[in-house]
């Protein structure tokens, strides 16, 4: 019979995905889990696996075409009987009559091919960092849907009486130990190009599409959106890189290897405190303020496919030490092209870094709908004036971007302001710390 693949829910907010690449092509045999195709959301890059074994018939997609969410993407041509029924989402489930007792229940499941629990690629990738077996939590989401907040509620059942292994000893048996698949994030391959002649010479043409053409859409959408005001400022440092010497041979010996960076993050959620409205989005369809109570700092981070953000989650409840191991592993998978789905994306508050390039300043584009962005530059030997004296001081120039229509120019440099305050004297700052 035959059996139509529609592309799954891959995230929050996701409505559309772009299909990068086929790994298969009609005619093909293909096995349950096997890659089938590629595709890139706002958010991340993942693959696709087939629910069941069969042929594939046809792809209703080309390589470079947008994907709705619940749209065909393949039709396979599976064994009459093989899965008892199939829901709409591409995800097989064997049912079981309503009246059978638990345990007669699990024997049948047993008769039955494995169930795939329903599940974001996000959820499944911290179902897998915690340890936990989708298929033994009980989704409270549409369909069954295993959401964030019941891996949260098996985890702390787990750290208790209860939790995953609850679950009945003959489905597990009948389930094996096999993972669940989860969806990983790859390198998007280099787009293919075209070379036309003309009367003035050679030209090449670069289809825009892949992470390129995601930043172009989201750059033009939050340049058509938010009302973009820029305030510079600039902090001397001159403490700071003091303290940061001092600490780096004991980072090290923790093997961390502390940057400025660390320091900025800590700050910028120190001052987002005190100014907690510019940790917030702008609900333009409510036309309401989202004011975010955590502080996930995204970090704007150049890749050889283009700029993303991964996000450090959590940085008001991390130490220095561990804001540093995080900016580590976040730009070592970034550069990688190997970022984790739950690492980029739903920032409340970005930073962007031209430390390496320096400049004297820039002026951020603000990360959509987020209504702040901080862009920090080289720290430089700079003549300034102390009493009264000309001395040669580091400085570091700092970007403050906000979303006019939402914070004033006035918050906006206050903001800044308490940045430049914590950075200029790292013990206000450690008065902050957790």
């Amino acid at each position: 019979m035959l059996f139509k693949l529609t592309l799954p829910d891959i995230g929050e907010g996701v409505v559309e995905a772009e299909v990068q690449r086929w790994f298969v092509a009609p005619g093909d045999r293909v096995e349950e889990d096997q890659p089938l195709v590629e595709v890139m959301t706002d958010k991340a890059t993942v693959t696709i696996p087939s629910p069941r074994p069969g042929r594939v018939v046809r792809l209703f997609s080309q390589e470079g075409a947008i994907a709705k969410v619940h749209a065909p993407l393949v039709e396979l041509e599976v064994e009459e009987g093989a899965q008892a029924a199939v829901p709409s989402n591409g995800h097989a489930h064997a049912p079981v009559p309503a009246e059978v007792p638990a345990v007669a229940a699990a024997a049948a499941v047993a008769t039955e091919a494995p169930r795939k629990a329903l599940a974001t690629p996000a959820v499944r990738a911290m179902a897998r960092s915690l340890g936990i077996d989708l298929r033994a939590v009980h989704g409270s989401g549409k369909d069954g849907r295993v959401t964030k907040e019941d891996l949260e509620a098996a985890r702390a059942s787990a750290n208790g009486k209860g939790g995953v292994e609850a679950v009945p000893l003959a489905l597990r048996q009948a389930q094996g130990e096999r993972s669940a698949q989860v969806a990983t994030v790859v390198p998007v391959p280099p787009p293919p190009t075209t070379v036309r002649s003309t009367t003035r010479g050679e030209e090449e043409r670069i289809p825009l599409r892949g992470l390129r053409k995601r930043i172009a859409d989201n750059i033009a959408r939050s340049k058509r959106t938010a009302a973009h005001f820029t305030f510079v400022e600039q902090a001397d440092v001159t403490e700071l890189v003091q303290v940061k010497h001092r600490m780096a041979d004991a980072a090290r010996a923790e093997g961390v290897r502390l940057t400025y960076l660390s320091f900025i993050v800590k700050a910028v959620v120190a001052a987002l405190k005190k100014f907690p409205e510019l940790n917030a989005s702008l609900d333009e369809e409510r036309n309401e303020v989202v004011v975010k109570k955590w502080y996930d700092i995204g970090i704007a981070s150049s890749t050889d496919q283009g700029l993303i953000v991964p996000v450090i989650r959590g940085a008001d409840r991390l130490s220095l030490l561990d804001v540093a191991r995080e900016i580590a592993r976040v730009a070592r998978d970034s550069k990688a092209g190997h970022s984790r789905p739950e690492d980029v994306g739903n920032s409340t508050f970005t930073i962007t870094s031209l430390g390496g390039l320096g400049g004297l300043f820039g002026t951020p584009v603000l990360n959509y709908p987020e209504v702040g962005i901080m862009g920090v530059h080289r720290i430089r030997p700079t003549p300034v004036v102390r009493n009264g004296q000309i001395v040669a001081r580091d400085v570091l120039h700092v970007s403050m971007t906000g979303d006019h229509r939402v914070v004033d120019g006035q918050m906006i440099a206050g903001f800044t302001y308490q940045v430049v305050k914590y950075l200029e004297d790292p013990g206000l700052l450690f008065m902050q710390m957790v």
